[in-house]
């Protein structure tokens, strides 16, 4: 049975949140459970190149992740007036999540690093509400090579299931 927190990481309960997202909707993780497994992706910075990247990729393989069974969920530490012109900016065909406080970083334990270093992570929660895939960094050249490791976790997912 998996344990309710976060510090187990792989098979634990994730934390369940609800953000405002660019299109206006509030959105909760646990909308998405029983419906569809979900990705998780925590913006380091709205300057971090290697985030942004990222973001459009996981944008222009929406249509493939859909059809593997999953979700994107985008989390901004930002305002919802600086996410709005960050999504905008990429052109995404989804919303990303404003999260000004940080509150969800730290519900997923992505403070700060030594206070300088914004700590990022993507996860793959299933469709129980379980993470599956976890991989935290401060260093966010892994974004790079990450979309394709995450639709294939994903897809492998459904052989699972």
């Amino acid at each position: 049975m998996p344990i309710e927190s976060i510090d187990a990481k792989i098979g634990s309960f994730a934390p369940d949140f609800k953000l405002q997202a660019t299109n206006g909707q509030e959105i909760a993780l646990s909308d998405f459970r029983g419906k569809s497994n979900v990705i998780l992706f925590f913006i380091r910075e709205t300057t971090c190149p290697q985030c942004r990247t990222h973001v459009a990729q996981l944008g222009r393989m929406q249509d493939q992740f859909r059809e593997a069974g999953a979700e994107i969920v985008v989390i901004l530490g930002n305002d919802l007036d600086t996410a709005k012109i960050y999504a905008d900016g990429i052109d995404l065909p989804f919303p990303i999540l404003s999260d000004p406080e940080r509150k969800v970083y730290h519900l997923y334990e992505l403070e700060k690093y030594f206070l300088l270093f914004q700590r990022t992570a993507s996860l793959v929660v299933d469709k129980l509400g379980i993470v599956r895939y976890l991989k935290r960094t401060t260093v966010p050249n892994v974004w790079l090579q990450e979309t394709r490791e995450l639709y294939g976790f994903v897809d492998s997912l459904n052989l699972a299931q």
